[in-house]
């Protein structure tokens, strides 16, 4: 009678081991080959930035853009670990948010045949986070690190308008972490006027030459099938996202300030880039990747904090069969 629990328990084991992280690399690896060796699944321009558009294909030469990808890909995954090893992010060290960002991200082959400005996107926001949560209570002394990141992500906006939504988040963020005074806010919008104040200084920029972002009709953008299989994913994970968050919560609500501080901005990180996907959904898949990332934590947090059931592991391998079941349809869809 005591067998069967005990086998439910090294699964959940498994699930949250490095073993199961490097299990969940292979199959990333082996799938995103897969899917670039169909030729089908790049993605051609999806938006501008203020003065510059790169489009999502931000490397031309398809394997150095495939192996850049990769590399920034397992880049956030050690990023993310580090993070919550050095600010308890989550309640317990776990290793089930690396191996669910895997699964995310191979479930979208838009996102794994080449580097694109998703990728790109939630590689600076983990980076972002360290100094982000750096700041907590040093509203003194935060100015340099304020001004650090919004010279970066005005930078960004020069190229993709997507990364605003870090600007709205970071905003938030420094807020939350009590970092923010009077000087604060002029590190911040100096942060935002330096990039361009160089730019035009320098003549690389013109300020008559701005451009607005691009708009497309929605119904236009909705012809194409592969949008509609990435929509139909994508709203799924968004309301796992926000129903796992709502839960988790409930019991983070209880840890100390700090903590809570800390995945209060990843709430807002979460919220933010799913309204910014419903506004700005021509640059829908630019946002999958951050949006990803906060879910894995999200399910990390619910499997480390309902450590008393046995069955967790059960949800968890549900979600696997789903993610692989949607790469599956990415490439039998015609």
């Amino acid at each position: 009678m005591t067998s069967q629990p005990m086998n439910e328990e090294r699964i959940n084991e498994f699930l949250n081991s490095r073993k199961c992280v490097w299990l969940c690399g292979a199959i990333f690896v082996v799938c995103s080959l897969l899917a670039m060796g169909t030729g089908r699944f790049t993605t051609t321009d999806t938006g501008n930035g203020v003065f510059f558009s790169i489009g999502n294909n931000l490397i031309s030469d398809a394997l150095i853009s495939y192996v850049v990808n990769l590399a920034c890909t397992f880049a956030i995954i050690f990023l993310s670990m580090s993070l919550n090893k050095k600010y308890g992010v989550i309640r317990s060290y776990t290793f089930i948010s690396a191996s669910m960002f895997l699964l995310l991200q191979t479930a979208n082959p838009f996102l794994t045949t080449h580097f694109n400005a998703g990728t790109a996107l939630c590689l600076i926001a983990v980076v972002l986070c360290f100094i982000l949560y750096a700041s907590y209570q040093l509203k003194n002394f935060a100015q340099r690190r304020i001004f650090i990141i919004f010279a970066v992500l005005s930078f960004c906006c020069m190229f993709q308008y997507v990364f605003l939504v870090l600007v709205v988040a970071f905003t938030i963020g420094f807020m939350q972490m009590r970092a923010m005074s009077t000087k604060g806010w002029l590190a911040l919008i100096l942060g935002i006027i330096t990039p361009f104040w160089i730019g035009i200084g320098l003549g690389i920029i013109n300020p008559l030459d701005a451009t607005p972002p691009q708009i497309e009709a929605i119904w236009d953008y909705l012809q194409n099938w592969q949008v509609q299989l990435v929509i139909a994913s994508t709203a799924i994970i968004a309301i796992l996202s926000v129903v796992l968050m709502s839960v988790d919560m409930f019991t983070i609500l209880n840890y100390r300030l700090q903590i809570r501080l800390y995945n209060s901005f990843l709430l807002v990180l979460t919220v933010a880039s799913i309204v910014m996907m419903c506004i700005d959904y021509r640059n829908l898949l630019i946002y999958v990747p951050l949006l990803n990332w906060c879910l894995a934590i999200w399910i990390a947090h619910a499997f480390t904090i309902h450590n008393e059931y046995t069955r967790r592991y059960i949800f968890v391998l549900v979600a696997v069969v789903a993610l692989l079941g949607t790469f599956v349809a990415h490439m039998l869809a015609t």
